[in-house]
């Protein structure tokens, strides 16, 4: 990969030339309090753009896998039904995406693009995707409390999968990483300059502090996928966890890495039905639920066993080259029954540790 340097006024000259290459740049803005959002970049909001602040809680991933998303219409008429697909293409470019989202678009892609067959409604979009990932550098803004990605090898600073990623070096410069052809491209331009051994010193000891600064305990990750890849984890300690879920679904809407959704019918017109299909979530009781009413995962307990083997089972992550969980710590937030991932891994691991 290059690497080259770019003083902090230029920085925004990369949505400049993206917006005026044709892209839809969407980037992070700040709300009031803790609150923030992606939003599309406009000629008023440009300069309101924030590249150090608290993670938004809704994730980017729905830029490339939409929550609600038609697939094809259906027309009725003289002649008939008349059934066409509908792709939606757009040429984005997601600047800001943090290394945790990174690691969960690449999470979809190996679930839609990487395997048997490819799914063409996520291929169209992420072909035409461009990401500015940033490194979580600042320890005040960037890392939260809840979050644990160091745990899950996705952060601080992505390694792969971006276009250009950024890192705040400080003293007004960036350091600005090529990830592909089309991010190294962008390294014609004047305002890049060459960086020397003190830069990539600095990369490495920004680095090493942020590290320092992620809270939450997730030592024991690792050691809590290997008992549910070997069926350690008891049915007991998943009826705990399934007594603390509301089945309210906010795990997984936040989740970058969850790939689930359902497919639905819905009459638009006089003569037109659309077809659509939009996230869905373990937690809820009809996720399983058959055609004749039979639901072979009644009980919660059983649909939090299965969210959680998806998520740590040592053969989806095999098969899919990518865990599950990218550690960004959104699912601790909006878990009300305290089962995010960090709490599950956690009694999982206590249950499984005082029986042997």
């Amino acid at each position: 990969m290059k690497a080259r340097i770019i003083n902090r006024p230029d920085v925004l000259k990369i949505v400049d030339q993206l917006r005026g290459e044709g892209y839809t740049v969407i980037a992070p803005f700040a709300g009031l309090g803790r609150d923030t959002y992606f939003d599309t970049v406009t000629d008023e909001n440009r300069d309101r753009i924030r590249i150090h602040l608290p993670n938004p809680y809704y994730p980017p991933k729905r830029f490339v896998l939409p929550q609600i998303e038609q697939t094809m219409k259906i027309t009725s008429g003289a002649d008939g039904y008349k059934i066409e697909p509908t792709y939606d293409a757009p040429k984005l470019a997601i600047f800001g995406i943090r290394s945790c989202d990174v690691a969960g678009i690449y999470h979809l892609d190996r679930f839609y693009l990487g395997r048997d067959f490819t799914d063409i409604y996520y291929e169209k979009k992420r072909k035409n995707l461009f990401l500015v990932n940033c490194a979580c550098t600042d320890t005040s803004l960037d890392i939260s409390d809840e979050c644990f990605c160091p745990c899950a090898d996705t952060g601080p600073a992505a390694k792969e999968h971006f276009d250009l990623q950024l890192m705040d070096l400080g003293d007004d410069e960036f350091m600005v990483v090529a990830g592909s052809p089309a991010g190294e491209a962008f390294f014609a331009n004047s305002y890049f300059k060459k960086g020397d051994a003190s830069h990539v010193a600095k990369r490495h000891d920004l680095l090493e502090n942020a590290r320092k600064h992620f809270k939450t305990a997730t030592s024991w990750f690792s050691a809590t996928v290997r008992y549910i890849s070997r069926g350690e984890a008891m049915d007991k300690t998943f009826e705990e966890i399934g007594n603390r879920c509301l089945e309210c679904g906010a795990c997984t809407y936040v989740c970058p890495a969850c790939t689930c959704f359902t497919v639905t019918d819905r009459k638009v017109g006089e003569n037109e039905v659309e077809r659509i299909r939009m996230w869905d979530a373990c937690a809820l009781s009809g996720f399983t639920r058959m055609a004749g009413g039979h639901n072979p995962r009644k009980a919660i307990h059983d649909r939090r066993n299965r969210r959680f083997f998806r998520k740590l089972a040592h053969y989806f992550i095999q098969r899919e080259l990518s865990m599950a969980c990218v550690g960004c710590g959104r699912c601790h937030v909006a878990c009300h029954g305290d089962v995010g991932m960090p709490s599950t891994v956690e009694i999982i691991r206590r249950a499984t540790t005082e029986i042997a």
